[in-house]
């Protein structure tokens, strides 16, 4: 018994030093294992760091890009504007080079009298030869010297006749709407009124022209200048194609 005592103290020395080689071996696994472990966590920290970087420039890059591609939709708008307004330029300057040659030379000064009588003749000379820059010119210049004059207002027709007949209904509806207000009762109101509708169809604008040559009808009922405005009135209401302007 003494024998089996030794020999089964011998062994549980041995398994408690096995045990104790066993707790070490353990001991420096753990360690190995957190170690490892923290290397991992800080692996996978860059890593996401870095992700998250990579993320973040990706998303810089495609803004940067959106950015210049609105630059560039917007310098080739530019570009296109700048090359309008050069042609636009460009023609007017060949318009102008083209009446330079027509008109090498400056007309001469016009010679407006003194004479109130002799400058409203010389205005209608002018306008009775078709020369409608001088009936202007005369125009303008009797108006600002005699505007209480009688015939201020006819000579205002003059002038708007003249812008019609050079074709310029806007600037000559000017003209005539100041002979309505100086004068209503003028008396070239009939002519003044019918010479307004014209005006108004070379605009394409057949309302305001239609009620010109009404308001010529109701005026001069019996006269031929009503009679030819009826006969405009009734020309719109057939709606001819090109006469009016779309509504």
């Amino acid at each position: 018994m003494e024998k089996d005592h030794k020999a089964d103290v011998a062994r549980v020395d041995a398994l408690t030093k096995t045990i104790e080689q066993q707790k070490q071996e353990m001991a420096t696994l753990r360690a190995d294992l957190d170690a490892t472990r923290e290397r991992l966590d800080n692996a996978t920290r860059a890593y996401a760091d870095k992700d998250e970087d990579i993320v973040a420039q990706k998303n810089r890059v495609n803004s940067l890009t959106g950015k210049m591609d609105e630059s560039t939709r917007a310098v080739e708008d530019l570009r296109k504007e700048v090359g309008s307004v050069r042609e636009e330029v460009n023609g007017r300057l060949d318009e102008l080079k083209r009446a330079q040659e027509v008109q090498p030379t400056k007309p001469p000064p016009v010679n407006i009298p003194a004479d109130k009588a002799q400058h409203y003749s010389a205005t209608e000379a002018a306008y009775a030869q078709k020369d409608w820059g001088l009936t202007r010119t005369l125009g303008r210049e009797y108006v600002q010297r005699y505007p209480t004059d009688d015939r201020t207002d006819d000579v205002l027709f003059l002038m708007g006749d003249a812008d019609l007949l050079e074709g310029r209904p806007a600037t000559a509806l000017g003209e005539f709407n100041r002979v309505l207000k100086l004068n209503p009762k003028s008396n070239v109101l009939d002519k003044t009124l019918y010479a307004m509708g014209q005006a108004y169809l070379m605009l394409h604008d057949c309302n305001d022209a239609k009620l010109a040559f009404q308001s010529c009808v109701n005026r001069y009922p019996k006269q031929k200048i009503g009679i030819d405005a009826k006969q405009q009135i009734a020309t719109i209401d057939k709606k001819p194609p090109g006469l009016c302007a779309p509504q």
